[in-house]
């Protein structure tokens, strides 16, 4: 099996290249299989709580959906790529794989985008760069329709991967290439204030907690909070129930916002697997919160919690960055994967992001309390 990846920035050719080397190569008798890599932390196929999340769940290895139209295979997310060895193809193209070090064809608009994802493994540019010239560098620039024929016969000459494949870290930039809902939130927030994460230099650590669905997270939070001691500000999201039957979630301020109603909802259930989120919540009452948050900064903020949700609501966004760079202390929790804005807020240098198990919750009390008390 030979393996290649076709990296670039979006509306590089990328996908172009792709789908012509398919043709090529299948004009040429050979199997070739394809894989996508999606860059959204939110993106899967399967949905939270049909039947075969649950057989997931259960712990199945591998499960299948047939339908009428296809059979599509569900597996464990795996960054590794070892299982790509038992797949039944000559050709293996990989669209947006930056971590496994096979041969990689570059797609680009502009010199500076091949220049910041070049590596050893590369034996090619292409895309719409080829409008502009016909090498960079030592590499040959393909033009991704007219001269696909060429690049195929340079796969050709490629030598047959060798298993496991080495891997190399995630490009900084490609890891964000993915605000949040595969760009749909990009839309949404056009012409507003970009999204920044705006480090502190404080000398101490906020603590969110993080963890699978069910870990423990709430809880061992509201544990920290009596143990602390302290009255504390912020808001809690709580569920709320109709007819003995849980609809949703709503958010509770616990310090006094007179201008908007408070306990108003922010998400709906909409039928099994269906959610609503109301991002105007957030942009309302959950910016205002955040706000009288700030003018109290001796005070111990709680968060609970920080999820998709909050997605599109940019002047929320900006107000919880605003607090953490001001408050003594926070402390939360990060729904686990949902996106650019709890990414951003787990990836700031003051903030301890702590995974909560079943396992380590309980010892996990102590540990945080001393750790908060060693802050002081």
């Amino acid at each position: 099996m030979k393996i290649c990846t076709i990296v670039g920035v979006r509306k590089s050719g990328k996908t172009t290249t792709v789908t012509g080397l398919i043709k090529e190569l299948k004009k040429r008798g050979y199997r070739v299989g394809t894989i996508k890599s999606v860059f959204c932390p939110e993106f899967t196929l399967d949905t939270s709580d049909s039947n075969t999340w649950r057989h997931r769940e259960a712990g199945a290895d591998l499960v299948c959906v047939k339908g009428k139209k296809e059979t599509d295979i569900l597996l464990p997310a795996d960054i590794s790529g070892d299982f790509y060895e038992k797949l039944p193809v000559d050709y293996l193209i990989l669209e947006g794989e930056y971590e496994l070090c096979v041969p990689r064809i570059i797609c680009a608009h502009k010199d500076a985008e091949v220049s910041e994802r070049l590596t050893e493994e590369t034996i090619a540019i292409a895309g719409r760069l080829a409008g502009d010239k016909k090498t960079y560098g030592e590499f040959r620039v393909y033009h991704s329709v007219e001269e696909i024929s060429a690049l195929a016969d340079l796969l050709e000459t490629l030598p047959d991967a060798e298993f496991p494949l080495k891997k190399r870290p995630m490009l900084q930039k490609a890891a964000a290439f993915c605000q949040c809902g595969c760009h749909k939130a990009e839309k949404k927030l056009a012409g507003k204030k970009k999204l920044t994460a705006h480090p502190s230099e404080a000398h101490r650590k906020h603590i969110f907690l993080t963890g699978e669905k069910g870990a423990g997270k709430s809880t061992l939070l509201n544990r920290i909070v009596e143990e602390l001691g302290t009255e504390p500000v912020g808001y809690r999201t709580l569920p709320y129930e109709i007819g003995g039957v849980q609809k949703g979630f709503y958010l509770h301020s616990l310090v006094p916002v007179g201008e908007y109603e408070n306990d108003s909802p922010i998400l709906i259930r909409a039928g099994k697997g269906k959610k609503i989120s109301i991002p105007e919540t957030f942009e309302t009452l959950g910016a205002a919160v955040m706000k009288k948050v700030k003018e109290m900064p001796e005070k111990t903020a709680v968060i609970d919690e920080l999820g998709k949700a909050e997605a599109d609501a940019p002047a929320f966004q900006e107000a919880l960055f605003s607090c953490l760079d001001t408050q003594s202390l926070v402390i939360g929790v990060l729904q686990k994967n949902t996106g650019a804005f709890t990414q951003a807020v787990a990836e700031r240098p003051d903030v301890e992001v702590i995974e909560v198990t079943e396992k380590n919750r309980d010892g996990l009390l102590e540990e945080i309390c001393k750790k908060i008390k060693n802050m002081e």
